[in-house]
């Protein structure tokens, strides 16, 4: 299932929530604490000598983003927070793992202050193994709040369980629909197009872990990227 048994035991032995520098291990998002240094985390990645796909390395950008991002009624001016996100990564790389579950890139956002607020991570599965992962975060947890959820063309499902200090939600596979859209709109060259070019996109599941103060404040507010999926 996805690289997991084989990537197992490796996570056990070289993760830690502490100190732990993006790619030297896999991380263990179930052991996520929200002390997390997310610029020493990834100060490695953020060399741009790891832009290049063939180096092996993942490289990481850090954007700064306004209040004016979240829902484009903030400040254009005053800062919210900032975003720690991959640029450059293999869908066969393992990152992070989480209820036995391999994820290949991770992406995380903190207050100005560093803070961390949220993170991110994203895989491509099959169907038959994001059952499974529900089922066992439904078995350590309680059955999840379950929402369909549509945007453009694009329909996803989106679990969502509340702990004690953080929200957990997983994102599934997205589907195109486009009986969503009038049919004057888009003609079917037109659809075979958006297909194509979002056939990667469709297959990959996103985790997001929050923690539980900032929920009102990012859930549904943000529009680029993976983090729009939270919500």
């Amino acid at each position: 299932m996805n690289k997991i048994w084989s990537v197992l035991f490796i996570a056990i032995l070289f993760t830690s929530c502490k100190g732990q520098e993006y790619e030297a291990g896999i991380f263990d998002l179930s052991k996520l604490d929200f002390h997390l240094n997310a610029d020493q985390f990834y100060s490695k990645s953020m060399n741009r000598e790891n832009i290049k796909m063939t180096s092996g390395k993942q490289y990481v950008v850090k954007d700064t983003i306004r209040e004016y991002d979240l829902g484009g009624e903030g400040d254009r001016n005053k800062i919210f927070g900032i975003q720690f996100n991959v640029k450059s990564y293999s869908p066969e790389d393992t990152v992070a793992i989480y209820k036995n579950f391999a994820f290949s890139r991770l992406e995380a956002m903190t207050t100005e202050k560093g803070d961390l607020m949220l993170i991110s991570a994203t895989a491509k599965c099959q169907d038959k193994d994001f059952k499974e992962v529900i089922q066992k975060m439904t078995n350590d947890y309680q059955p999840p709040v379950i929402e369909e959820k549509e945007f453009a063309f694009f329909k996803s499902y989106h679990y969502t369980w509340t702990l004690k200090d953080r929200i957990i939600q997983l994102v599934s596979g997205s589907k195109l629909d486009f009986t969503q859209t009038p049919h004057d709109i888009i003609d079917d060259k037109e659809k075979k197009m958006i297909s194509e070019v979002s056939k990667n996109k469709l297959e990959e599941i996103h985790v997001f872990i929050c923690k539980k103060e900032f929920e009102k404040k990012l859930k549904g507010k943000m529009s680029s990227g993976e983090w729009s999926d939270f919500k």
